[in-house]
């Protein structure tokens, strides 16, 4: 709909549009470089590489806009013609609603309600809902679209002035329009940073009045439009009745009362160009669509030839507390002086005394606050200065430039296997894009269908007094409040788990989110109000554990490991066994190996953090009574789980609950078990309603009640030699399971941190912490992705011990074939090891060399900005432990075509593209042929979640299988046929009464395990001053042995990445410390990376010539190993921000924690105002 809208307002877009046009877009699971490339073929200038691939694409999917009936369509324009009218309308619960055309009528509805005491609000495009969506209630409502007079807008050589409904897009148009030999000094820099508010929609809707009125109600907000205008001294006009106008200053505004008053315009003067310099600033958890830490914009009169400041200047900072606008005492001392090291020391002192910054739960510390608004002055100081200032200090002036993106896919197809290693899209793509794909709740309202809503904890440890829910049972349209005891069956979502977790809790509250009970009503928009007017009474609040460390700290561990369910994706069984296994983890044999130099004890600790999953279709739910029990559309990645947990709730018999899922809109392991919390509440509400009933979840529920990604803590200690060779390495590994240990990770963490390294004399001891937080759960590459950079970590602090090249020490550490596995009795490692091979083609095809020392160089010219290069390998042990993904095909005799059904769940990870092809491949009949129906517990029954990377392979194969009974079924009437169509073979078994259904199910053993490796190089540039960064380049290699389907598994490769980019760097999830409560709940706060974050260069390849002799057809699963090395970003990170640290004199190991956000990186990198030198 963005781009859609872009090529209406300018058919000559270019790829910057592209860019632009999707900057507030999140996709979680494509990594948004194909969405990105698909678009720039659509622009004006798009690479030739994406003009051929489009191409492709067309060969397959043929483009519907060029057939000849498309074109008649297109010939066909019509207009909708839109006359503007006043209208009335007034609701049931007495709100009303106006819609005026003139200025006229609009005041004289204010005076009314103003008169009357009736709260109102003036409506333009409400983006404003978005930030503070709890403002209200208002009575009235106003909508002032097609109001002339607030559109007004004009720019001559008296300035600009701007319509106070001018929306921000509009007013980047007209900033484009000014240019600076008019004296508009300020109009480029108030378009980039313009273009960095929002999102492209947001900017579409959104007024430049309705910016400002949410700062005058919100003093914390930090406006960028309040800033810019203060910034210059812009001035509002502003009007009570027709003939009553007056002007205001913007810091006047901010008192005044604006009841009865609209903002008519806003108005913008001229300086002269020669005299005066403007630049704003902005920084944020990520480049684009987010609001600023802190903000800056900095306008002075300056005398170029002796560089001194000739009249106070302007200096105003956004950020720092809601009543900080303008640096006054900084303003009074740089009026009149010379921009000389002394001046500037000067300022910052001044500065630092005078900024007093709040500490809000979840604002950046003050310290950072304070640093950012020095470095921002410092920034403007220095682009003034210019040449004037040492060489290696300019690049300090500018903030980091962001090109457009690119990307580059090598990877090998046979044209003899087609369909099967054909690079198709997924068949559900056009579907998908188009809109017309069903999700769960797309499913049409049944007749009587109610909606429910869960009410929640607000604190994290405490035990329930009581429940009152009368106030919110008297709201027209609440049908029922559920709780615990209506519950009819047993009171546990967690069907197949060793620890029961509550539906609704009874008594003792574990977690701020965690479900009390269910509101039920008529509609979403009931449910929702009226949860608020459930009454909950705690008593023993106390405070909540919060994280892993004081989990840790305070000894709030499990406190015997070896009962734990393992979470093991590798076969494992007997309660007995599993207790060997975490005894063979804790400590393996040493091996004397040969020392070379001395010996050196490396310690430390690392922690990685919690990850929202961020699917896009939240957890939704809808339970229909039947005649004979219960039908459940769930969004599960678990039909057999969430069966089993609905039956158990109702007390009904496993055969009495039907299940199906079409697709999921993302799951990422957090709809394997998390999503029966819903089913269940959603099946309780229908039991006793006896009528059908929808749950989905908000974003701030989803986020509060179900599960992260699992925290981490490892301590670790190694002896290594001056090679920086291991040892000896004794660690001990925490994870965070949330309230509950059901889904401990760690067992397969520590596995995984063995990674690609040979392990000698390791001593790797597990522990499973406990806190107040929601029960954390499978998250994209669980386990592996902690494992993998706890041990990458460890081998950086090798190398910077024995300083040497990470990269070397790594090497000089790896496994070799017969060398044994650590947690894995007796397994070893059976085939070659691929990295060096691998390593060996990513220097050749990344340039890694002449790269690495373009980035020594780089970072010896400057020293306010640097760049890091870090290469990470890995082996990803993919484990099959007793799944089951059975697989059902059914052949049609009329036309041959087949239909199947499987075990496994569709989420966007392309599953039924490649069974598919692998069908149309196994049968030889085109992929035309070949659909792919919902799965179901009926047909697919006693199926294993879709979780990790294995089930796409495992499905194929069954499906490969139950295809090769059927052709064993069919030879016969083929041999007497002599080489049929497959038509005439499907009739002629028809007509012998052949069975055309066939179905297979994998048992324990019949598929082998395997290693999949890989190897990442990523370089970054990072601003020292500001913690600024960008991703420069990635190259990816991924043995993926011969692809049943490369686009499909490209896609998961740069999706995973690019999740786990996001992870490390911009995904902060903060609790308020005395509640429990989880702060970062939704799109304003919580920050996964957008299209504007991406590598600039993507290059991802999958390896060549490697079929792997255990997979299907010789694949290797793709999905989770990618994200495993998304860490060689903060290790890149650290070597940028070791060139910073060296030169401000501190030269020792520092502990680098994830998420590594730009606060953290200018922490790091030891800016100090001492050293702001020109």
């Amino acid at each position: 709909m963005n781009m859609h809208s872009v090529a209406e307002a300018n058919p000559g877009f270019t790829s910057h549009d592209v860019e632009n046009s999707l900057d507030g877009n999140i996709c979680r699971c494509t990594g948004f470089r194909p969405i990105l490339d698909a678009f720039k073929t659509l622009s004006a200038d798009p690479h030739e590489d994406l003009r051929r691939k489009c191409l492709d694409i067309e060969d397959v999917y043929k483009c519907p806009l060029k057939n000849a009936e498309a074109k008649q369509l297109l010939d066909n324009k019509f207009e909708i013609v839109q006359v503007p009218k006043n209208v009335y309308l007034k609701s049931a619960n007495g709100e009303q609603w106006f819609k005026v055309t003139t200025l006229a009528m609009l005041y004289e509805i204010i005076q009314n309600f103003s008169y009357s005491q009736i709260t109102y609000k003036l409506v333009a495009g409400n983006t404003g809902i978005g930030v503070y969506k709890n403002d209200g209630p208002y009575v009235g409502y106003i909508d002032i679209n097609h109001i002339p007079e607030l559109k007004k807008s004009s720019v001559d050589q008296s300035g600009i002035v701007l319509g106070g409904n001018v929306t921000l897009t509009w007013a980047m148009d007209l900033f484009k329009l000014a240019p600076k030999t008019d004296g508009f000094v300020y109009t480029e820099e108030f378009y980039n940073l313009f273009l960095r508010i929002a999102g492209h929609p947001v900017r579409n809707r959104g007024t430049l009045a309705g910016n400002l009125m949410m700062k005058h109600a919100h003093k914390e907000f930090p406006s960028e439009i309040f800033l810019l205008f203060e910034s210059i001294g812009a001035t509002l006009k502003i009007g009570t009745s027709m003939t009553s106008q007056q002007e205001y200053t913007l810091i006047d505004f901010l008192n005044l009362d604006m009841t009865g008053k609209v903002i008519l315009s806003i108005h913008l003067p001229v300086f002269e160009k020669e005299r005066y310099l403007y630049k704003c600033f902005k920084i944020g958890k990520r480049h684009k669509n987010t609001q600023a830490i802190v903000n800056a914009a900095f306008l002075f009169e300056i005398d170029t030839s002796n560089s001194k400041i000739l009249s106070r200047p302007r200096i105003c900072y956004g950020g720092i507390n809601p009543n900080f606008v303008h640096a006054n005492n900084t303003e009074e001392y740089l009026d009149g002086k010379q921009l000389n090291i002394s001046t500037i020391q000067g300022a910052m002192k001044m500065l630092e005394n005078e900024l007093v910054p709040d500490s809000e739960l979840g604002n950046s510390k003050p310290a950072y606050r304070i640093g950012l608004a020095q470095s921002y002055l410092y920034k403007f100081i220095l682009q003034i200065l210019g040449n004037d200032v040492d060489p290696r200090l300019r690049s300090g002036a500018y903030e980091i430039e962001r090109t457009l993106t690119s990307g580059k896919q090598t990877f090998e197809t046979d044209r003899l296997k087609w369909p099967l290693n054909q690079p198709i899209p997924k068949m559900d793509s056009l579907a998908q894009v188009s809109g017309e794909a069903k999700y769960i709740n797309d499913i049409c309202s049944e007749l009587a269908e109610l909606h429910g809503a869960f009410v929640v904890t607000t604190v994290g440890n405490a035990t329930i007094k009581s429940v009152d829910a009368s106030e919110a049972l008297s709201v027209a349209g609440v049908v029922a409040f559920y709780s615990a005891k209506d519950v009819p069956g047993r009171n546990n979502a967690t069907a197949f788990l060793p620890h029961p977790e509550m539906i609704f809790i009874e008594n003792e509250v574990k977690y701020a989110g965690q479900a009390v009970g269910l509101i039920v009503a008529t509609d979403k928009d009931t449910a929702l109000a009226a949860r608020s007017k459930v009454i909950i009474q705690y008593e023993n609040v106390q405070k909540p554990i919060l994280s892993i460390s004081s989990a840790v700290e305070g000894d709030k561990t499990c406190s015997d490991i070896s009962k734990l369910k393992l979470s093991l994706p590798y076969e494992e069984a007997e309660s007995t066994r599993e207790k060997n296994v975490v005894l063979n983890i804790a400590k393996t044999k040493t091996k004397r190996d040969e020392v070379k130099g001395n010996l050196h004890k490396v310690k430390g600790e690392f922690q990685t953090h919690g990850q929202y999953h961020f699917h896009l279709e939240p957890q939704v739910c809808i339970c229909i009574p039947t005649e004979d029990g219960m039908t459940v559309h769930s969004s599960t990645q678990w039909m057999n789980f969430t069966q089993a947990a609905v039956a158990s709730c109702l007390n009904l018999p496993n055969n009495s609950v039907t299940v199906e899922v079409r697709r999921l809109g993302g799951g990422f392991g957090a709809k394997s078990t998390r999503s029966a919390l819903i089913a269940t509440a959603c099946a309780v509400a229908a039991h006793h309603t006896q009528k059908p009933v929808r749950v989905d979840l908000d974003l701030e529920t989803n986020m509060q009640m179900i599960g992260k990604r699992l925290p981490y803590l490892v301590q670790y200690e190694a002896t290594v030699d001056d090679l920086g060779k291991i040892h000896t390495l004794k660690s001990k590994i925490y994870c965070d399971a949330g309230h509950v240990p059901n889904e401990p990770t760690v067992h397969y963490g520590m596995i995984c941190s063995q990674s690609c390294y040979h392990e000698n004399g390791w001593d790797v001891t597990p522990g499973v912490a406990l806190t107040n937080t929601a029960a954390n759960t499978f998250c994209s590459a669980p386990g592996s992705s902690q494992g993998v950079a706890i041990i990458e970590t460890i081998m950086e602090h090798i190398a910077y011990t024995v300083e040497k090249d990470p990269l070397e020490v790594r090497q000089i550490n790896f496994i070799q074939k017969g060398d044994p596995f650590i947690g894995v009795p007796g397994a070893k490692l059976l085939q070659d090891n691929l990295l060096p091979r691998m390593i060996s083609e990513l220097q050749n095809s990344a340039d890694l060399n002449a790269r690495m020392n373009y980035v020594k160089m780089f970072n010896k010219s400057n020293r306010w900005r640097k760049r890091g290069i870090s290469v990470v390998p890995q082996r990803y042990p993919n484990y099959y432990y007793n799944t089951r993904y059975p697989t059902f095909i059914s052949v049609y005799p009329s036309d041959g075509t087949v239909n199947l059904t499987h075990g496994g769940i569709e989420m966007g990870q392309g599953l039924n593209t490649k069974v598919a092809q692998v069908v149309a491949y196994t049968l030889k009949i085109p992929l035309e042929k070949v659909k792919v129906a919902p799965s179901n517990n009926l047909v697919s029954l006693n199926t294993s979640a879709t979780v990790g990377s294995m089930v796409s392979e495992l499905v194929c194969s069954s499906a490969q299988k139950a295809c090769e009974q059927l052709l064993e079924r069919l030879s016969p009437v083929k041999k007497f046929l002599h080489n049929p169509t497959w038509e005439q073979l499907i009739a002629a078994a028809t007509g012998r009464n052949i069975l055309l259904t066939s179905q297979f199910q994998h048992k324990k053993g019949d598929v082998k395990s395997y290693d999949v490796w890989g190897v990442t190089a990523t370089e970054v540039e990072i601003d020292v001053l500001t913690g600024d960064f960008k991703i420069v380049r990635v190259d990816l290699i991924e043995d993926a042995g011969e692809s049943i389907s490369p686009l499909v598994d490209i896609g998961q490769i740069e999706g995973a990445f690019v999740m786990g980019l996001s992870w490390w760097l911009t995904e902060e999830l903060i609790y308020d410390q005395n509640s429990g409560e989880l702060i970062t709940d939704r799109t304003w706060n919580y920050k996964p990376m957008l299209a504007s974050d991406i590598p600039e260069d993507f290059r991802v390849t999958l390896l060549r010539n490697a079929p792997n002799p255990f997979g299907v057809f010789g694949s290797k699963a793709t999905g989770e190993p990618p994200l495993n090395m998304s860490c060689s970003v903060i290790f890149a990170l650290r070597n940028a921000i070791d060139s910073a640290r060296r030169e401000a004199g501190n030269h020792s190991w520092y502990q680098m924690d994830g998420p590594v956000t730009r606060e953290v990186i200018r922490q790091l990198s030891l800016v100090s105002p001492h050293e702001f030198n020109i």
